[in-house]
């Protein structure tokens, strides 16, 4: 505990020539320039203009790569992206787990490409406040039989990554802001909208009557959090999110003639979100 409390003293006393730069921006590092994390994908710039990305430890079981191309510079920036992703092998991996029904069944994951495209638009606000819009969107292109349907997990974040594999679909639009208190420390808001395909109906297997209702595709997601220098080129992040989606979940209400009925309701997740974060040039 007391390395602990001396570390965050020292820390606190660093001073760096440049705050710490945003992140998940448009912006485009020099040729040469890397940064990587626990959770957050390796970034690699093979250009000025051109930068790789991918998850190292997801790429053996899930391969995909992203490449980010910068269209537009300072003082907007705006950057294109493509990517392309075959996340069947690591899908079959889990699937007693994630999909407990099909461990034993004839159903399978078909093997799948899923590409993606997107577009960051990013400009500066006073000195080193910087704002961002995004859109992006992907789809599933079968290479086969395919028996994949929508998880419907109940926690909504996985099913956003799973999505696109699983519903054929997913696109995004949201916007984020990022505020520099200092050198050492940031804030960050991010607000997104998504759009899946199908999610299925909801089944009233209690009544045995068959689909009631479909489940909405639109899923809203927010994060705050900060990001705090321990080094020249290091960062903790963490923050909290929060997602709004449709689980099919309800309750009752009572009208104003005195009768309850029971009403659809959207429900909400709330995650801590922890990462070390490497830079370098």
């Amino acid at each position: 505990m007391r390395a602990t409390l001396l570390f965050v003293l020292l820390s606190s006393t660093l001073a760096f020539a440049q705050p710490l730069p945003a992140r998940d921006t448009a912006d485009v590092g020099p040729r040469g320039s890397w940064s990587v994390g626990v959770f957050n994908p390796l970034r690699i710039a093979v250009h000025d203009n051109v930068e790789l990305q991918t998850h190292p430890l997801l790429f053996f079981v899930a391969p995909h790569v992203d490449a980010r191309f910068a269209l537009l510079r300072s003082p907007l920036r705006l950057t294109a992206e493509a990517g392309l992703s075959m996340p069947t092998f690591a899908m079959r991996l889990v699937k007693g787990y994630l999909f407990p029904s099909w461990d034993t069944s004839q159903n399978d994951i078909g093997w799948m490409l899923i590409p993606r495209a997107g577009l960051l638009l990013s400009g500066n606000v006073l000195e080193h406040d910087v704002w961002t819009l995004r859109a992006d969107a992907a789809f599933r292109i079968g290479l086969g039989p395919n028996s994949a349907t929508s998880l419907n997990s109940f926690l909504t974040p996985l099913d956003l990554v799973l999505a696109a594999p699983l519903t054929g679909f997913r696109s995004r639009v949201g916007g984020a802001y990022d505020h520099a208190f200092n050198d050492r420390l940031r804030l960050r808001g991010e607000l997104n909208l998504y759009v899946t395909g199908s999610q299925g109906d909801l089944p009233a297997s209690s009544q045995g009557v068959g689909p009631i209702a479909s489940i909405s595709p639109l899923v809203f997601t927010a994060h705050l959090g900060v990001d705090i220098a321990v080094s020249q080129h290091s960062r903790i992040t963490a923050g909290v999110l929060w997602a709004n989606a449709d689980q099919g979940a309800t309750r009752v209400v009572e009208g104003a003639d005195g009768f309850s009925d029971r009403v659809r309701v959207r429900s909400n997740d709330f995650l801590p979100t922890l990462d070390f974060i490497w830079e370098g040039f």
